[in-house]
C-alpha cells in the first residue's frame, strides 16, 4: 500500500509540474467561453440584420412604387 501511495503521489507531481497540460485546458476553457458568447449574441445580430434588410426592401419598393406613378418606369 505504501507503495502504491509513493507511485501516486510521484506521478500527481509530476502532472502538477507539466505546464503544458494546464494551458492546453486554459485554452479550451476560453474557447469554450467565446463560443458560448457568440452563440449567445448571433442571434440578437441576426435579427437586426433582418430588420435592416426589411427595412432597405420597403424604401426600394416606395420609390419604385412612386417611380411608377410619376411613369419613370415603364
Amino acid at each position: 500500500m505504501l507503495k502504491l501511495l509513493s507511485w501516486f503521489k510521484g506521478h500527481v507531481a509530476a502532472l502538477h509540474h507539466q505546464d503544458r497540460a494546464q494551458d492546453m485546458i486554459e485554452y479550451a476553457l476560453v474557447t469554450a467561453m467565446l463560443s458560448l458568447m457568440v452563440v449567445a449574441v448571433s442571434g440578437s445580430v441576426a435579427i437586426q440584420i433582418a430588420t435592416g434588410f426589411s427595412n432597405v426592401g420597403e424604401k426600394v419598393k416606395k420609390h419604385v412604387d412612386s417611380g411608377l406613378h410619376l411613369g419613370w418606369y415603364k
